[in-house]
């Protein structure tokens, strides 16, 4: 005959395995759905990307691709780096809502660390969110974002052929 010490025990350890195995199904649950949440969010990004790199080698002498940008303003722009026929670093800019795409070489204007560059040497900068091509009054700029040093949000647009500051937004 067993004691009740023994009994207990024995459901205490049953117990104990329970919870265990329910803990992991459910951690294991927790990480599915924030991956297929995180999959799910990046999906238009990806089609975007996949999109733009269609369209740049199906109208330029694009080959290889390689940094992918969206920008924001009156209208969306993609913008995908990198190299043509002749082995020069380019940007395809692709609008989004259709229209004709633009393709500068790279050697033409700032790359994106001297636009980030210079939009640290004017501005006091804590930390730069995004550096993003795209189309401004038909002409081609970077758009920098960043946190200044109060910790607000900032904008500015800054040519790419020419380097000057095209317009600012600043302690949004």
């Amino acid at each position: 005959m067993q004691s009740r010490r023994d009994v207990q025990r024995q459901k205490s350890r049953v117990s104990v395995k329970k919870i265990t195995l329910r803990s992991l199904i459910v951690l294991l649950l927790l990480i599915l759905i924030g991956w297929g949440s995180f999959t799910l969010a990046n999906q238009p990004v990806r089609n975007a990307r996949k999109q733009a790199i269609t369209l740049a080698k199906k109208y330029t002498s694009f080959k290889s691709p390689g940094r992918f940008y969206v920008y924001n303003r009156e209208q969306t722009y993609y913008t995908i780096s990198g190299k043509n026929a002749k082995n020069q670093q380019i940007l395809v800019i692709v609008p989004q809502k259709g229209g004709n795409l633009r393709v500068v070489k790279q050697a033409s204007g700032l790359t994106r660390q001297e636009a980030i560059a210079q939009v640290k040497a004017t501005n006091s900068v804590k930390r730069v969110l995004k550096a993003a091509p795209g189309i401004f009054n038909n002409r081609v700029v970077w758009e920098v974002t960043y946190k200044n040093a109060k910790g607000n949000l900032c904008y500015e647009l800054i040519n790419f052929k020419t380097g000057k500051a095209v317009q600012r937004i600043n302690n949004l």
